[in-house]
């Protein structure tokens, strides 16, 4: 690109240095012509001819500079467009890629939750059986230390020794087939 400029300049220059020459070359015509007559309608041509030829120069400048203008711009703006187009399909990858990310770690979370749930609803039920046996063993605790408590105890005791003795010595009865007789025993 810097080479099509460079030379379009250069092409640009040459005109101007002949019209230069021919300057030169008409001022020497001139100035061998009546200078006083004819020279300022020769001079006049040759002014005319050369501003022409510079307004060709510059619109022929001017266009291939827009030529140029509009080819860089349509290149920036496909190279943008491209880029653009590039990067939103790396950024829409990402934010898939995030967006499963999420959604796999929000799964963890909500089974962690659910765990954590039952771990505390086990343990809340734990807590009540505990206060419940804590409850029974106060009860207990003071019954035992009750004298009506202790009576019944006793009572009890002597209760199922007495079942317990008389169920001995009928199954001993049975097994050796004799009567034994407890009323002597003490």
């Amino acid at each position: 690109m810097r080479n099509k400029v460079f030379i379009f300049f250069i092409s640009a220059l040459i005109p101007f240095i002949s019209l230069s020459q021919e300057k030169e070359k008409g001022n020497s015509l001139l100035n061998k012509i009546n200078p006083k007559s004819q020279g300022t309608d020769i001079g006049n041509i040759l002014n005319d001819k050369k501003d022409e030829i510079l307004e060709k120069q510059i619109d022929l400048l001017l266009k291939e500079i827009q030529k140029i203008n509009k080819d860089f711009e349509d290149n920036f703006s496909n190279s943008v467009d491209q880029l653009l187009k590039e990067n939103k399909n790396y950024l829409d990858e990402l934010e898939n890629e995030y967006r499963s990310k999420l959604k796999e770690e929000h799964e963890k979370i909500s089974d962690l939750k659910k765990s954590v749930d039952e771990i505390l609803k086990i343990k809340d039920l734990e807590l009540r059986i505990v206060d419940k046996k804590i409850d029974e063993i106060n009860k207990n605790l003071k019954n035992l230390s009750s004298d009506e408590f202790i009576k019944n105890f006793k009572k009890e005791l002597k209760r199922q020794l007495e079942d317990f003795k008389n169920s001995t010595i009928e199954s001993f009865e049975e097994q050796l087939n004799i009567s034994v007789d407890t009323t002597k025993i003490g």
